[in-house]
């Protein structure tokens, strides 16, 4: 079963009725591949990055839902002050997504899921990134 690790903005997007600049709904592949762990098709990684980035934009407790459907398919991993600091030196314009990029590693994913796949160019040559609909 694959490991999916989530960048932040699934978890947001699958909260919301959003659409992308084309005008293209996104929330609905968001939400149905975080569904599809619930039946068992994938395991979905959670960073604690990813709960401070939510809990930072007042999005916690919507993706607290999600979470608890997920319970026995979801997988934590940690962020240390070391990761922080490595993603700063590494990408001081992005250090955030250099750091889901770092922890995605960390633990062990088979993909990087998000929608700034530009974001993670740089992790291609050891990690898969897609998109959520891809995945479908």
């Amino acid at each position: 079963m694959p490991k999916l690790y989530l960048d932040t903005n699934i978890f947001v997007y699958a909260n919301e009725d959003s659409k992308n600049l084309q005008g293209k709904e996104i929330a609905i592949s968001s939400s149905e591949l975080i569904g599809q762990a619930i039946v068992c098709k994938h395991y979905l990684i959670i960073s604690s990055w990813a709960l401070e980035e939510l809990r930072r934009i007042k999005k916690l407790e919507q993706a607290q839902i999600f979470f608890k459907l997920i319970e026995k398919k979801k997988i934590l991993v940690a962020h240390s002050e070391e990761d922080i600091k490595k993603a700063k030196e590494q990408n001081p314009d992005n250090f955030q997504d250099e750091l889901h990029g770092i922890l995605a590693l960390k633990s062990g994913a088979d993909y990087i899921v998000t929608r700034n796949i530009k974001d993670f160019k740089h992790f291609e040559d050891r990690i898969k990134v897609t998109k959520p609909e891809f995945l479908l």
